[in-house]
């Protein structure tokens, strides 16, 4: 973590409890263990690398505004799916009364399913704000290059009253089987929710490129860490 910049989002955490003004904060974390359980590489930075995607839904749900039709870009409300369809319907993006805290809807992809959810990659291209897929992804099973998809771990919820700061962890394991190491670069937030209305799909809202390559070894497991936090006012 670079502890200028730290302190830059300390002085921002702080002005937006003092104006109250909404300030979330992203980290992920990934943590590389050998065939014998033992720890042989982690990896910690802050994301910065929330997609048009995911401003989108953010708008449409503080502004109570129904998504529209156009292209994707600026000055329209809509999402494009990771197989690159561009979706909306006559209503808020993310809107819906199902449960996004199970294995159905939301962020926790479940077991040998790797469309949804925390995703990893070997993709290096640098991160732009218009990504809506990883680059390459790595895909579930044992065969060379892929890793096993576990499902999901259930979300943590935690409170710090002395900073007002909500979280929400999630986690993902991912074992390699694949008989030889296998390097990630890019990791990824995916969520299944309806993107308008009842038009359910797969839409990334995050994807971070690594500062370095994180190597998994055969008969080695990744563990792959999301923390999504937001301060609340003073």
């Amino acid at each position: 973590m670079n502890l200028t910049e730290e302190a830059r989002y300390e002085q921002l955490r702080k002005l937006g409890q003092e104006l109250h003004i909404p300030i979330s904060e992203t980290f992920w974390e990934l943590e590389v263990r050998n065939g014998d359980g033992e720890v042989i590489q982690r990896l910690k930075q802050r994301s910065h690398s929330w997609v048009r995607n995911a401003y989108n839904h953010m708008f449409c749900q503080l502004a109570g505004k129904n998504a529209n039709y156009g292209t994707f870009g600026a000055g329209y409300l809509n999402v494009k799916d990771t197989g690159g369809t561009l979706r909306q319907a006559t209503a808020p993006i993310g809107h819906s009364d199902t449960d996004i805290d199970g294995t159905t809807y939301g962020y926790r992809g479940p077991a040998g399913n790797d469309t949804w959810g925390i995703q990893v990659g070997s993709g290096t291209n640098p991160e732009s704000f218009e990504d809506y897929m990883l680059q390459t992804k790595i895909a579930n099973g044992v065969g060379a290059g892929q890793l096993s998809y576990i499902e999901q771990v259930s979300h943590a919820i935690a409170y710090d009253a002395g900073t007002r700061v909500l979280s929400n962890t999630m986690v993902r394991y991912f074992n390699n089987n694949s008989g030889g190491d296998i390097d990630v670069n890019e990791v990824a937030l995916v969520v299944n929710q309806p993107q308008g209305g009842a038009v359910y799909g797969k839409w990334m809202q995050a994807r971070d490129k690594l500062a370095s390559t994180v190597t998994v070894p055969n008969t080695g497991q990744l563990k792959v860490t999301y923390t999504v936090q937001l301060t609340y006012p003073a």
